[in-house]
C-alpha cells in the first residue's frame, strides 16, 4: 500500500510539474499541492521518529541493565566495607573514618529527622500566640479578578472606580496562521 501511496503521489507530482524554487501558490489546485507535499514531509517525520524511538529504547535498555549490573557490583562491595568498618569501630569505639589510598571509609552523624503535622503545629503556635512562627502566603487570585474587573485596551479596569488596576497588562497576540492537513 505504501508503494502504491508513494507512486500516486510521484505520478501527481509529474501531472503538476511544479519546481520548488519557482513555485507560487495562487490556484486551489496548487494549495492543494501544496498541503499533500506537507502531508507526505509530516509522514517522513512520523516515520523517523518512529525508527529513533525504537533504537532509543533498545539504548536505553542496554544502558538500565549495565547499570543494574554495576550497581549491584557497587551494593556489594559496599556491604563489605560497612561489616569492615563494623568490625573496626568495635574494636575502637572512637573509629569515625580511615583514609585509603583509593577513598576513605566513615561513619557520619546523621541530623534528626523531623517530621510536622501542619494542621496540629499551626493551632499550637496560634494557641500559644506565637503567630511569629507561621508563614502566610500571599497571591492574586487571578480567575476571581477577570471576573471581578474589565478589559479595556492594555488594562483591567475595575468598573466601580473606573480606574486602571495596577500591576495587570492586557496583551493582545496576532492571530496565528496554522495548516491543517487532513489524516488519512
Amino acid at each position: 500500500m505504501n508503494e502504491l501511496q508513494s507512486s500516486l503521489n510521484q505520478y501527481l507530482e509529474e501531472q503538476e510539474q511544479t519546481e520548488r524554487e519557482t513555485f507560487v501558490v495562487d490556484t486551489d489546485e496548487k494549495a492543494n499541492w501544496a498541503l499533500r507535499k506537507i502531508k507526505q514531509a509530516q509522514q517522513k517525520q512520523e516515520e523517523s521518529n518512529a525508527l529513533a524511538i525504537a533504537e532509543i529504547e533498545k539504548i536505553e535498555a542496554w544502558n538500565a541493565s549495565e547499570k543494574e549490573k554495576a550497581q549491584r557490583d557497587i551494593d556489594y562491595f559496599q556491604g563489605l566495607l560497612a561489616y569492615y568498618a563494623v568490625k573496626k569501630r568495635e574494636e575502637d569505639p572512637k573509629f569515625k573514618s580511615q583514609k585509603l589510598p583509593n577513598g576513605r571509609i566513615r561513619f557520619q552523624k546523621k541530623q534528626p529527622k523531623i517530621t510536622y503535622d501542619n494542621e496540629a503545629v499551626i493551632d499550637y503556635l496560634e494557641e500559644n500566640n506565637r503567630e511569629d512562627l507561621i508563614k502566610v502566603k500571599k497571591e492574586p487570585a487571578k480567575a476571581e479578578i477577570k471576573k471581578a474587573f474589565t478589559i479595556f485596551e492594555n488594562n483591567m479596569i475595575d468598573p466601580e472606580t473606573g480606574v486602571a488596576v495596577y500591576g495587570i497588562e492586557v496583551e493582545y497576540p496576532e492571530d496565528e496562521f496554522k495548516v491543517e492537513v487532513d489524516k488519512e
